[in-house]
């Protein structure tokens, strides 16, 4: 869904890039804890179809992560 890191100085996790299809709130919503937000959140790209490829193929093929 998205992309974080920890905010240096106060150690809390920050939302930093967000997947295509979904937006800051969704991923807040599915979140337990308030998220921090940086100062400019990026899309991230879509996968290619040679990095889902090796997702699907060789990193989980029974689609245990991934999903079905």
């Amino acid at each position: 869904m998205a992309v974080m890191d920890f905010e240096p100085e106060s150690k809390r996790m920050r939302l930093i890039a967000v997947n295509p299809g979904y937006a800051e709130k969704d991923v807040q919503d599915n979140c337990g804890f308030e998220l921090l937000k940086a100062k400019k959140i990026t899309e991230n790209k879509p996968p290619t179809k040679h990095e889902l490829s090796i997702l699907r193929e060789e990193i989980d093929p029974y689609r245990y992560v991934i999903g079905r």
